[in-house]
């Protein structure tokens, strides 16, 4: 990972090297924690189930209280007589406020709604803080490895539900309702019989590209339903094993996947023009470690050359993200690491 402070600050601070930054990634099963140093490699991580803490207090608690031990650790393993955080950063899912630092919609987190994230973590670690969308955090991460500076990148992640992260000019943009990048919403399908979304309107992406979509495709597609002998719901990753032997209509399926994310990937393209899109998430079919994930990876540029001015189309940079699960406890880092930037600019 690149360093996450500017040769600048580094060169202004002669204890930079002892300095850390906390990031912490919280989801509805668990809650992940990583001190990095300023270099931003990694010097310690945690991973604890959500319900166990519950609560934004405790979650803060834990991880200060992780981050301080590790810290301790840290000091007697290089004899630094310096060292401490600086900064923590909070990647947390769901439709983030971003001017009070309050999510105002979220899934498998009980008594988070409405609360001032921002404020209490802040009054819990005395610190410079930052919070962002979750998204938008695994984007950083993946923006920040590539070095990519002010361009613009947008990390679709496909699984379940179908999000997108976005870095518009180096920073991570949420929107001035906190939905920026919402592209498993973009309708695909404006006919009388488009199918409902879980949101409660009709034809959006995630209903058709998402886990549950490519299943039911898949099930419409064969000619008298699933055998008597198949599971009820074909996984994803089922269907890119059968489609890597040969099955047509697992091929099918996948490649009419590919067509759905590619088109809204152009829309994407055609209205923000970033430099990179990158897709991540469980159901790329393999990714690219798979014949049949690269084949997907194939059609779905092809179908955003195809849907997007020529100028758009044949510039960005379209592949699958690196950094899996570590992504948003990484882009948390990140985020702090400019937070305190900012608040150590703004005070010299």
């Amino acid at each position: 990972m690149p360093s996450l402070i500017t040769p600048k600050a580094a060169a202004a601070n002669e204890t930079m090297s002892h300095e850390y930054v906390l990031g912490i990634d919280v989801g509805g099963t668990d809650v992940k924690v990583g001190l990095f140093d300023y270099e931003g490699q990694i010097v310690a991580s945690d991973r604890t189930p959500t319900p166990s803490l519950g609560t934004p207090i405790a979650v803060f608690e834990h991880a200060l209280r992780f981050g301080n031990n590790a810290l301790g650790a840290e000091k007697t393993a290089t004899s630094k007589d310096h060292c401490q955080i600086t900064a923590v950063g909070l990647a947390v899912p769901g439709v983030l406020d971003q001017a009070t630092c309050q999510l105002k919609e979220v899934v498998n987190l009980p008594g988070w709604l409405n609360v001032p994230l921002l404020d209490q973590m802040q009054a819990q670690t005395g610190l410079p803080c930052a919070v962002l969308n979750d998204a938008n955090a695994a984007a950083l991460a993946e923006h920040a490895m590539r070095n990519l500076g002010h361009q613009s990148l947008g990390l679709v992640t496909l699984g379940t539900g179908i999000g997108c992260g976005l870095v518009l000019g180096g920073r991570p943009h949420g929107g001035d309702h906190g939905c920026a990048g919402e592209l498993g919403h973009i309708a695909i399908d404006f006919g009388d019989a488009a199918w409902p979304c879980t949101c409660g309107s009709r034809g959006h992406l995630e209903t058709y590209a998402g886990a549950a979509g490519v299943q039911r495709r898949l099930k419409d597609r064969i000619a008298d339903g699933v055998a008597a002998n198949e599971p009820a719901d074909i996984t994803p990753r089922e269907i890119a094993r059968r489609a890597e032997a040969g099955d047509p209509d697992c091929i099918a399926t996948i490649r009419e996947t590919a067509a759905y994310v590619g088109r809204a990937i152009g829309m994407l393209c055609q209205n923000v023009d970033p430099a990179v899109v990158l897709l991540g998430g469980a159901m790329t079919f393999g990714g690219p470690d798979r014949p049949t994930g690269r084949k997907f990876l194939d059609d779905v540029i092809a179908e955003v050359r195809a849907t997007t001015l020529v100028q758009v189309g044949t510039q960005v940079t379209i592949d699958f993200a690196s950094l899996k699960n570590n992504a948003g406890m990484i882009g948390a880092a990140k985020f702090a690491s400019l937070a305190a930037q900012i608040d150590h600019d703004a005070h010299h």
